[in-house]
């Protein structure tokens, strides 16, 4: 048996705990959720589309009862104008008024027309048979006359409502209007053939139907008794036998409010909900056989060996080693756990070591120092013997020196804030002013605000020294130098207009080599490497020069104001 599972490596696959875990998984899993999925599909869907079609029928039912409130409120005012002319037994003639009492009735009973209009009824008038509109200035006689709308109306001798977009208005109107047209008799005071006319807007009605078709996406029409279309939002949809068709019957008028909406769209929401379920099943399925196959090569020995192995790495023991108990994932995590364990091991040595040379390095160049005490001790007694003497130039011109040198041996501190470098910049211009006196002009200008941002110490001193050594003739120049921000970052130019660097010198200046043949170039390579070292490689100096035009250093690094943050280097 062992030989036919070394010849046939399938046999060995399936009897492995992964494929048995895997196996029982698909078995247990997969039919209840399926199940789940099949029942919870069927149970949801079937709520949405009942929510959904209740929805459909209840905004079909407000749009009904809007209608029916408009078309009552129209009736309502033909009531109270009835009853008006009854209580006042005043009549209206077809023809103008030819006595001022006549006048005066008339002008009343308009009037009383015009205070019935509201921000919905915006046009009530009667129209006698010969044409006179009385109740609004606004409807054009000569246009209701030739008007298809009025010459239709004469077709029917009882009450009747339109939907239409109005053209007997002095002021064109391109808005849909619901007009209600009432025959009166004689005895209510009016001439014999004329007509009440209300015009009530539809606006509301068509915003209403606007925003349902819209939440929907249904097609929404009012049809009369003979099924004509008296309004729609648009024309261009195809009815269809599957449609779902949600409407509802006016109290007030033989009319029927009729919402179609096609199937598919319906039943949208059950085919996401379906998408979504086959989804969700197909991940849990596709989550429990990853499990399944990750926790079977788990086993609780390795880990809590692994575990207790990093812990003691934690606290400290660095030669701490794992013992490796198999060839799989976990033995390869075990190997792996040894490997960086001795590589940070190595690591902890490379930097004590590192740190060792540097401090040797340290030491070295202190001993190539001149003892700073010693040194502003003689300093200081000599500027009192100039003080003595006599000697003011004398006197500030070792000031001025000692306040250089005080910044140059300060080693306590790798970083200082921008104010403290500059006061040591201007003093050692004022230096080379007492050697130079005015042969050559400096100008400084700082952004305000910047004062407090660190920069690594003695640093602005060599490239100015660089300036006076190797740029100008005798002093003779100007140096302009500016510090500004952007973009969170610091920069610092420094302009003067020497003699310049030699075309085949500046290779050599640009990548940080010493000049062959040359000397000086190490303050500059100092300021650019200290600059790399405490900010990275993107940082430090950026030379460029014309010979006999003038050479502009821009020094650039990250602003920084914590001293928690020096560097050590």
């Amino acid at each position: 048996m062992s030989n036919l599972k070394r010849r046939l490596p399938w046999i060995r696959i399936i009897g492995s705990v992964r494929t048995k875990l895997l196996l029982i998984f698909l078995v247990v899993a997969i039919l209840p959720l399926g199940t789940l999925g099949y029942f919870s599909y069927h149970k949801s869907s079937k709520v949405v589309n009942s929510q959904f079609g209740s929805y459909g029928m209840y905004a079909v039912e407000q749009l009904k009862l809007h209608f029916d409130a408009n078309l009552k409120q129209m009736d309502q005012i033909t009531g109270n104008i009835l009853a008006y002319m009854i209580a006042s037994s005043i009549l209206i003639g077809d023809e103008a008024p030819t006595t001022y009492a006549q006048y005066v009735e008339e002008r009343d009973f308009q009037n009383y027309l015009s205070s019935l209009e509201n921000t919905n009824i915006f046009k009530v008038a009667v129209i006698t048979p010969s044409g006179r509109v009385l109740g609004n200035s606004s409807v054009n006689e000569e246009s209701l006359g030739n008007s298809s709308f009025w010459s239709s109306a004469f077709a029917y001798d009882k009450r009747h409502v339109v939907i239409h977009i109005p053209d007997y208005y002095s002021t064109p109107d391109d808005n849909y209007t619901i007009s209600l047209v009432v025959p009166l008799k004689t005895r209510f005071g009016f001439p014999g053939g004329s007509w009440l006319l209300i015009d009530m807007k539809a606006d509301t009605i068509l915003n209403l139907i606007r925003s349902f078709e819209k939440d929907t996406q249904s097609h929404l029409q009012i049809r009369d008794a003979a099924g004509e279309i008296l309004l729609q939002t648009s024309s261009d949809y195809m009815n269809q036998e599957d449609d779902i068709v949600w409407s509802r019957s006016l109290d007030t008028e033989d009319w029927t409010i009729e919402a179609r909406i096609p199937h598919a769209k319906f039943y949208e929401s059950s085919t996401v909900i379906l998408r979504y379920s086959v989804f969700i099943a197909i991940l849990a399925v596709i989550l429990g056989v990853v499990m399944a196959s990750f926790f079977s090569f788990r086993f609780t020995m390795p880990i809590m060996k692994l575990s207790q192995s990093m812990r003691r790495f934690g606290e400290g023991n660095l030669l701490i080693r794992t013992p490796v108990m198999s060839s799989d994932e976990l033995g390869y995590l075990s190997e792996s756990f040894n490997k960086m364990t001795g590589q940070i091991q190595e690591l902890v040595h490379e930097i004590s070591r590192t740190e060792k040379l540097k401090s040797d390095a340290e030491l070295k160049a202190l001993h190539y120092q001149i003892n700073p005490h010693l040194l502003f001790n003689t300093l200081n007694s000599i500027q009192w013997k100039a003080k003595l003497a006599r000697q003011p130039e004398i006197h500030k011109m070792l000031q001025h020196l000692i306040v250089v040198l005080d910044g140059s041996f300060n080693f306590k501190q790798t970083l200082v804030p921008l104010h403290k470098e500059l006061e040591i910049a201007r003093h050692f211009i004022e230096i080379q002013r007492f050697r130079y006196e005015d042969t050559f002009t400096f100008e400084l200008q700082v952004q305000p605000g910047l004062e407090d941002c660190l920069i690594p110490r003695m640093v602005f001193q060599p490239l100015l020294e660089n300036i006076f050594f190797h740029g100008f003739r005798d002093g003779h120049g100007h140096i302009h130098m500016r510090i500004f921000a952007a973009n969170s970052e610091l920069y610092m130019e420094l302009e003067d207009d020497g003699i310049g660097v030699k075309p085949e010198h500046m290779e050599f200046i640009s990548s940080g080599m010493k000049i062959p043949g040359k000397q000086g170039g190490l303050g500059l390579r100092n300021v650019d490497e200290r600059f790399k070292l405490h900010y990275g490689d993107a940082y430090g100096l950026k030379f460029e020069s014309n010979r006999n035009i003038g050479t502009k250093v821009t020094l650039t690094w990250p602003i920084t104001r914590e001293l928690h943050l020096q560097s050590k280097y």
